[in-house]
């Protein structure tokens, strides 16, 4: 039995709705969490801190932080800026600090997204080369 053509379009645009609706519920899902800092911590070079000074907010990586001071690289600089970027402010001045992090949630919906999105691609491709393939 043939299928009519419209019919195929159909489902291609069906599934390809499907998928970009499922990217966008993904992403949605995903999130940048944050914790609280009040004491010396190790903290990831990569992971940002927001420290609040005042009527400041400070975005930061690499981010040492010690009993007398908070020190790190603005956020958006290079990590090869190490020495002449890095600022500190006293430990005194801060009113609090979060670390972000990523949380599994954000790991796994980027994953996914990126494997849907290929995906797509794929489908679209094969249906421009070859429309009538039965294996696209």
């Amino acid at each position: 039995m043939k299928r009519s053509l419209l019919s195929i379009y159909v489902r291609v645009l069906m599934a390809r709705c499907l998928a970009l609706a499922l990217v966008l519920l993904m992403t949605g899902c995903g999130y940048w969490g944050r914790r609280p800092i009040d004491q010396p911590t190790p903290l990831k070079p990569h992971d940002p801190v927001w420290i609040w000074s005042h009527d400041t907010v400070r975005k930061w990586h690499d981010v040492v932080i010690t009993q007398d001071s908070v020190s790190g690289i603005p956020f958006g600089t290079s990590r090869d800026c190490y020495a002449s970027c890095r600022r500190s402010i006293p430990r005194v001045h801060v009113d609090s600090m979060k670390q972000g992090y990523r949380t599994v949630v954000q790991n796994v919906t980027t994953v996914t997204g990126v494997t849907i999105v290929a995906l797509s691609v794929w489908a679209a491709v094969c249906a421009v080369v070859a429309p009538g393939d039965p294996q696209c």
